[in-house]
């Protein structure tokens, strides 16, 4: 082969491979060129239906219906804030506090707002809209304190009382204190009185928690009834301030259908009378079919339980399961049906059990508090 030959073929092996290379190349750079694509999440509620206007006197309260359309494919649960537009007239409205279960559609919900009975003549616009900060009156699935706790006394009591309550369920809704402070404080908590400092608050959660904790519930804490209970096998009552007359029909058809519901201290004279403060009614007569008693009193003294071992606990008749040298709750007038469990040194009640349709109920006047929590 002729030198010209070869200089010619190298010349073309050397193009055809720089050729290649630029292809390779090309190809390599368009594939690793990034792309765009828009992405959107979609707020999953729209306001379809409402009031168009509201007329109503100081001291009067109002129920109403507003519409919503959850466009998602599953349920939320979700608060609306009612605002009104006058910031100072704002300490004179109170509105209802609920976390609605919707699920996918259009949902009729209810709400309502009262006018303080001191409020003067007004004319202001509410606006409705979803609620979208992180409060604690949603309720929030809650890990319990894991601590080494030996339980004392009417805590031991209690955590006894919860579990024979929950008829062998394991899911607690907690609706306490601590969160109902936290919710309403420093909003339409303004004329509230809440008597126990927030530290108190505090180690009244945190002992109730341990009680749970020890029976081995899985626990969901608020500061304010959700509008379905029918998930929790039992729910646990302590903030007066989230109770209110209207509830007591969604207890009572919740117990009658397998619910379970304990109830602690005062927390049942909440239902026969509307109150933010620490005067409540003594007349359980409105809720003495479910609840097992009718009349509220206050005593103190020593506390000793009614027979030995009640719900499988240390306690014997012969200890001091409790003390208490002011006012503390008391119950009589007990149903014919209902069994006490513990008694203040007068023979009025500290605790009992009652069965209502198929759910059950457990009272309790008072909880043994966990120090250095």
């Amino acid at each position: 082969m002729s030198n010209q030959i070869k200089h010619k073929l190298r010349i073309l092996l050397f193009t055809l491979f720089s050729i290649s290379i630029i292809s390779i190349s090309g190809f390599a750079a368009y594939a690793m060129q990034p792309v765009s694509i828009p992405t959107e999440v979609k707020e999953p509620f729209e306001i379809l239906n409402y009031p168009s206007s509201f007329s109503l006197y100081p001291g009067e309260t109002i129920d109403f219906n507003f519409t919503v359309e959850n466009a998602a494919l599953v349920n939320y649960f979700q608060e609306f804030e009612f605002l009104v537009d006058d910031t100072d007239y704002q300490r004179y409205v109170t509105f209802s506090n609920h976390n609605y279960s919707i699920p996918p559609g259009i949902q009729s919900l209810n709400a309502w707002f009262t006018i303080a009975s001191n409020a003067p003549s007004a004319n202001f616009t509410i606006t409705v809209n979803k609620k979208t900060e992180n409060l604690n009156s949603t309720p929030t699935p809650t890990t319990p304190p894991k601590i080494n706790t030996t339980l004392t006394g009417t805590l031991e009591l209690l955590a006894g009382g919860i579990k024979w309550a929950a008829q062998e369920g394991n899911s607690a809704l907690y609706i306490n204190w601590l969160d109902n402070y936290k919710d309403h404080h420093a909003t339409d908590g303004v004329d509230w009185e809440y008597w126990m400092s927030k530290e108190t608050l505090e180690q009244n959660k945190f002992s109730t928690l341990v009680a749970l904790e020890s029976k081995g519930f899985k626990v969901t804490t608020t500061g304010d009834f959700p509008v379905d209970l029918s998930t929790y096998d039992v729910v646990v009552i302590y903030a007066y301030y989230a109770i209110e007359p209207r509830h007591s029909s969604l207890i009572r058809e919740y117990v009658q259908n397998g619910g379970n519901v304990v109830l602690l201290s005062g927390s049942p004279t909440y239902f026969t009378i509307y109150s933010k403060c620490s005067k409540s009614g003594y007349d359980l007569d409105p809720i003495d079919d479910w609840f097992g008693a009718s009349r509220y009193s206050n005593d103190g003294g020593t506390v000793r339980v009614a027979f030995d071992n009640p719900f499988d606990t240390s306690l014997l008749t012969i200890d001091k399961a409790y003390f208490s040298g002011s006012s503390e709750a008391a119950i009589s007038s007990l149903s014919s049906n209902a069994k006490p469990i513990a008694y203040w040194d007068s023979g009025k009640v500290f605790a009992f059990t009652h069965e209502y349709g198929a759910g059950r109920v457990y009272y309790q006047a008072q909880i043994n508090l966990i120090e250095n929590y």
